[in-house]
């Protein structure tokens, strides 16, 4: 048998035992990171597919009249612009949902309410336009950042805040205001709003008001927060 007279090429020797080589993983694509799921956020996204539903099913004209969400970068710069963090079930509020637009009527332009009380959800860009006293309407007090309105009233989120926390405050013409009734977490108050279309109150899709059986009422948590 003879030997095969072949040079060996390279740094290749035949006493060297091979180099095993590991596959590589994928490098994750630049700019995406893992993000913690939020049980604050998710339930926000959830009782907006709720109320979504519900507009729907009650033929409300809200339903139709949703401007689409915004996105993170415009949220990003109201932070920069404000000095403070938008709390962040309020930011998944404005990725749902940018305010309303208005239904025309024959006698006037009018807002679809966002729920009980006539209520009407503002646009990011309204929101902060109030609160840095730039109208529309009366401008907010410090580190807070009006999200639903009625007439001089709104609810406001507390800016700097990692839950949100929304209050009913009465505004008034020198700046100062003072909180009206109550103050609870965004969650329970889309969640007693969402409740509400479940527990037989009616909506005047005409009229852009509610009427509220009292009965059903009982069986809410905060009553207090259809008003």
């Amino acid at each position: 048998m003879t030997s095969s007279n072949t040079p060996l090429t390279g740094s290749a020797r035949a006493d060297v035992p091979a180099r095993v080589v590991r596959p590589v993983r994928a490098a994750t694509p630049a700019g995406r990171r893992t993000v913690a799921a939020d049980p604050e956020v998710e339930r926000i996204t959830a009782l907006v597919g709720e109320l979504r539903t519900r507009w729907s099913r009650s033929d409300a004209d809200i339903a139709t009249r949703l401007r689409p969400g915004v996105d993170d970068a415009q949220l990003d710069a109201v932070e920069r612009q404000l000095g403070l963090l938008v709390p962040r079930a309020a930011r998944a509020w404005w990725r749902a949902v940018d305010g309303v637009d208005p239904v025309r009527t024959t006698f006037r332009t009018s807002s679809p309410t966002v729920g009980p009380g006539g209520w009407v959800p503002l646009r990011l860009e309204d929101a902060v336009a109030r609160a840095t006293g730039q109208g529309p309407g009366l401008a907010a007090p410090p580190a807070l950042l009006p999200m639903f309105a009625r007439d001089e009233e709104c609810i406001a989120v507390r800016l700097g805040s990692g839950r949100a926390v929304v209050e009913q405050l009465v505004l008034v013409e020198d700046g100062e205001s003072y909180q009206h009734s109550w103050r609870v977490g965004l969650d329970e108050l889309l969640s007693t709003w969402a409740g509400s279309l479940l527990a037989a109150v009616i909506w005047l899709p005409d009229a852009h008001d509610w009427v509220t059986d009292p009965f059903a009422l009982q069986a809410l948590p905060r009553a207090e927060l259809l008003d």
